[in-house]
């Protein structure tokens, strides 16, 4: 379980790297980023902001008593927390928001796409429900990765012109 401030790794670390032949499917498993980062629901924003900088990642997973709860991104982030927070200029008031807790930004009610579905599907599910990640489960629903548009978009350019399969 996450503590607060203390970031938690699901699943294990990198990208794939096989890019699909032509009789085969993209597929999520094999572009998602490994792994998700979660922290503590009573995680601070600012300390969130830490994490995500140090795991050079825009979403975070809220966890709260073991079980994986809400999704929060950068965006979510520096519009609760304001321009000038954490700045020379910032008020107390600007600070303040730094030390709110993480859930009282974040998103309820997580999508999540499985890892045996194609990136296709996967794209389909992140424009219709307007989200820019998608934690990825496996056949237990246990979440072993986050499929973000950049992953989606390196998946999609290795489909369509796989000399890119590298990048």
């Amino acid at each position: 379980m996450a503590e607060q401030g203390q970031p938690h790794a699901w699943g294990s670390g990198g990208h794939a790297a096989h890019a699909p032949g032509a009789d085969e499917r993209a597929l999520v498993d094999t572009y998602m980023t490994r792994p998700a980062i979660t922290v503590s629901a009573d995680t601070s924003v600012g300390a969130a902001l830490g994490a995500m900088q140090e795991f050079n990642t825009h979403h975070l997973l809220l966890e709260d008593r073991g079980r994986i709860v809400a999704i929060v991104s950068d965006r979510d982030l520096y519009r609760a927390a304001g321009p000038r927070a954490g700045t020379p200029s910032s008020s107390r008031a600007d600070d303040a928001t730094l030390r709110r807790p993480v859930h009282l930004v974040a998103t309820y009610g997580l999508i999540t796409v499985p890892a045996s579905a194609t990136i296709e599907e996967a794209a389909a599910l992140m424009l219709e429900r307007t989200v820019s990640a998608l934690p990825v489960t496996n056949g237990a629903d246990s979440i072993i990765g986050m499929l973000t548009s950049r992953d989606l978009l390196r998946g999609l350019l290795t489909c369509a012109l796989p000399r890119h399969a590298a990048a």
